[in-house]
């Protein structure tokens, strides 16, 4: 298997996948309801929804990356959006999670394994830091999803 299809492997793995290190980020946001979605039991830390708007902000950064070969402009105000107040709001921030992750990995689709250890242009990283940072960055929050989701 080549090192990009790996890390797609990895990226659809932690996502919706098996993983050997617990249950991937959509298992996770089983059960979730607009209430425990909204709710920021722990004195301000941020919520489940304010999560999963920040992990579709980064996954679509990266897909953005790849696709132009330069860094992306990050505006705050969408790495951690307003979240919305219906159920409605909250299916389309699920929706958006996972589009965000089919963009991340269809922009994938045109890089070799040598494309991975070339810098990002305005970059201190290269693609390969850059996409295993995005598993990372899926699994921690994912674990802090399962902190904040009420046990049944």
């Amino acid at each position: 298997m080549s090192e990009v299809k790996f890390l797609v492997d990895q990226i659809r793995r932690t996502f919706d996948g098996d993983c050997w290190h617990g249950p991937s980020l959509m298992k996770t946001l089983e059960g979730v309801g607009l209430e425990q979605a909204k709710a920021k039991p722990l004195n301000g830390r941020h919520s489940i929804w304010e999560l999963v708007d920040h992990m579709s902000f980064w996954m679509d950064e990266a897909a953005w990356t790849v696709k132009n070969n330069r860094i992306f402009d990050i505006d705050q105000t969408m790495n951690w959006s307003m979240m919305g107040e219906t159920q409605e709001d909250w299916s389309a921030s699920i929706k958006r999670l996972e589009s965000s992750m089919d963009h991340l990995v269809s922009s994938l689709d045109d890089i070799c394994n040598e494309d991975l250890d070339r810098q990002i242009q305005g970059a201190i990283f290269s693609y390969r830091q850059m996409l295993h940072g995005v598993v990372h960055h899926n699994i921690y929050h994912s674990g802090q999803i399962a902190i904040l989701k009420p046990k049944k």
